[in-house]
């Protein structure tokens, strides 16, 4: 009964796709009796085109764009369809962050909506279901032990200067939640001390007994407020953003950020819908009796633990429709994180989704000497024969102690387990640098690349485990002070002005910034224009250096150039986007140049400021591995 935690998933089905589906409809469908009414969704041909996502800035501008576009598709393709349902009197509900429309039929009126020429195709509502939980995984002993877990990864060093994940909203939707368990109701959204308000802090997708259960359910259906059915999804938000337990003893990574959830598993099953039910309610945010949703109250990271293996009817025809769901919240700039999965010790086990996809962000699970859990799944990802790493990251999942809906506190293992620390992480970096909101790929960069780096014996497809990163740990255990030292722009003063553009032009030279373990990378450009990083040992002779700060490139005109071996000399800009590039340029009449050495920001820790054209400032450093990562903040004049 372990859940997984979720993100964004790929288009790599499309042959699994073609498959499952003939003539427009889920084969499956095709196997029930004729006057048998299915739970089906039907997908309409025209999705939202959300690209231009990638040019904004902002968590709320973000969500207001995805939401609006996706809410004006759906309101202009499906009034149609909704019509003709209606007249035949067919229930059904529409959704917008996945442009369908999921409804109740026979196979005569399902092969009349697949004949439509909106409609791209009809699937199964399948069920998905929690993780199988390790032998281990619950332990309600009442064994007391130290928490181990978050002095493990560093939170309370971030919280030592001031950084608790304060200003920021994790999501979660799970089995529900107990918000009335002390160590979490200060933290919910909905409670201000006095009184509660679910209003846009809550939503039940739950409306049905699922198929696979029996009796009825122990909270009941269309809660106007927060339950928990299973114990399982509280001991997770207790992970995430709790109080301390009845020892004193603090058991939240984040316990300055405020939480609100969806339930979206009637004691551990769900329904492809029910999941999109809870990523869209999440997106806007809307009141318990309906209404308008509000993108501005979606959380900045979200956390899902659920599964869906082929022995538990896993049906590849919704692959792709809980993809577009995903990454549609992530556009929206909602952080959303995956626990890979519990069926380890061998390779090949991250094996269902949502882990084994491109995007998600799977954890992995380790114990208290670093090592990694012998349940939790390894790479590589074969199901769909790409053959990708995973996981990306790991976190404590072992003899775990959090709150339960009773009240009391028990030890648990699981990659579920391990899920919660990376949502808090999040929490922590964002309200450190609150630029970081809405930037899930660099808040993703930065967690990876500041992860304690940790190998294993066990080579999974051509990945060495003693390679960073390997398909047992992904780039290793997470780092909170590491990772909230290189994203805090704090940390990069005291800074050097410049007003002038600085040209390095010798070709074998270049930029070198110091990572946070004292590695020296040089930073270069090829004829191409590409940049290329390569770890050094010292600096040429009559090098530039920055001495104990930072290089504040004070202009937009201001910039750092390059000359490549074939003697074209290239502008480092960054975009409005943030994204690091190249142009080729003439040299200005005002520069200041390096003939023969490098420029050197010599102390660890620090980077340079570059300003885009939007006149938005970037810190870009280096991180142990030698990628250069750039970092939102606020202008320094």
């Amino acid at each position: 009964m372990v859940r997984c935690f979720v993100i964004i998933f790929c288009s790599v089905f499309t042959s699994f796709l073609s498959a499952q589906v003939v003539n427009k409809i889920d084969i499956k469908l095709m196997e029930s009796l004729p006057e048998t009414k299915k739970n089906i969704v039907i997908l309409l041909k025209d999705q939202a085109d959300l690209s231009a996502v990638k040019n904004i800035k902002g968590k709320d501008v973000k969500a207001a764009f995805v939401y609006n576009t996706l809410t004006a598709k759906s309101e202009e393709t499906q009034i149609s369809l909704r019509r003709w349902l209606k007249s035949k009197e067919i229930p059904h509900r529409s959704f917008y962050i996945v442009n369908m429309i999921s409804a109740q039929a026979n196979l005569a009126m399902i092969q009349v909506i697949a004949s439509r020429e909106d409609v791209k195709e009809v699937i199964e509502d399948a069920s998905f279901k929690m993780l199988d939980m390790p032998v281990t995984d619950r332990n309600d002993s009442g064994q007391r032990l130290p928490i181990w877990n978050i002095t493990k990864i560093g939170a309370p060093s971030v919280w030592a200067m001031g950084y608790n994940g304060q200003n920021v909203v994790i999501g979660g939707q799970d089995t529900g939640y107990a918000w009335e368990v002390n160590t979490i109701k200060s933290k919910y959204r909905g409670w201000d001390g006095v009184t509660e308000d679910h209003n846009y802090n809550w939503h039940d997708a739950i409306h049905q007994v699922d198929t696979h259960n029996s009796g009825t359910n122990p909270c009941g259906l269309n809660l106007i407020e927060p339950c928990d059915d299973d114990d399982h999804g509280t001991h997770t938000m207790g992970t995430m953003v709790g109080d301390v337990d009845n020892m004193d003893q603090e058991i939240g990574v984040a316990p300055g950020a405020k939480w609100i959830g969806c339930r979206n598993m009637e004691r551990g099953w769900g329904t492809l819908t029910t999941y999109i039910e809870c990523f869209e309610w999440f997106l806007a945010p809307y009141p318990i009796s309906g209404g308008a949703g509000d993108p501005t109250k979606m959380p900045h990271v979200i956390n899902n633990s659920w599964g869906c293996p082929p022995s538990e009817g896993c049906n590849n025809t919704n692959f792709a429709t809980m993809e577009t769901a995903l990454n549609n919240l992530r556009n929206a700039g909602c952080v959303v994180v995956v626990s890979a999965g519990n069926s380890g010790s061998n390779c090949n086990t991250v094996s269902t989704p949502a882990a084994i996809f491109n995007g998600s962000f799977s954890v992995g699970a380790t114990d208290s000497g670093d090592a990694i859990a012998s349940f939790s799944s390894r790479g590589v990802v074969s199901v769909d024969g790409s053959n990708r790493l995973k996981p990306n990251i790991s976190a404590p999942g072992v003899n775990i102690r959090s709150c339960i809906p009773n009240g009391t506190f028990v030890n648990w293992n699981g990659t579920s387990m391990a899920g919660p620390h990376v949502a808090g992480l999040v929490a922590l970096l964002i309200s450190a640098n609150p630029e970081l909101a809405g930037e899930v790929d660099k808040i993703e960069d930065i967690i990876e690349q500041t992860a304690q780096h940790l190998t294993s014996t066990q080579t999974c497809g051509s990945v060495s485990g003693t390679n960073i990163p390997n398909n047992t740990f992904g780039y290793g255990r997470i780092d909170a002070l590491a990772a909230v030292n290189i994203a805090l722009a704090d940390n990069y003063d005291p800074y050097v002005k410049q007003t002038s553009s600085i040209v390095v032009s010798n070709a074998q030279r270049g930029l070198i910034l110091v990572s946070q373990n004292n590695s020296q990378y040089r930073v270069r450009v090829n004829d191409l224009g590409q940049l290329t990083v390569t770890l050094i040992g010292a600096h040429g002779v009559n090098s530039m250096l920055v001495n104990e700060g930072s290089l504040n490139m004070e202009t937009s005109n201001a910039k750092i150039i390059l000359r490549s071996p074939n003697n074209t000399y290239w502008q480092l800009n960054v975009g409005n986007n943030s994204q690091l590039s190249t142009q080729t340029i003439q040299i200005p009449p005002q520069h200041f140049e390096i003939n023969t050495g490098d420029l050197k920001i010599s102390a660890a820790q620090k980077g340079v400021l570059l300003r885009s054209p939007d006149n938005t400032c970037y810190l870009t450093n280096i991180s142990n591995l030698g990628q250069i990562i750039t970092i939102p903040a606020d202008c320094l004049n």
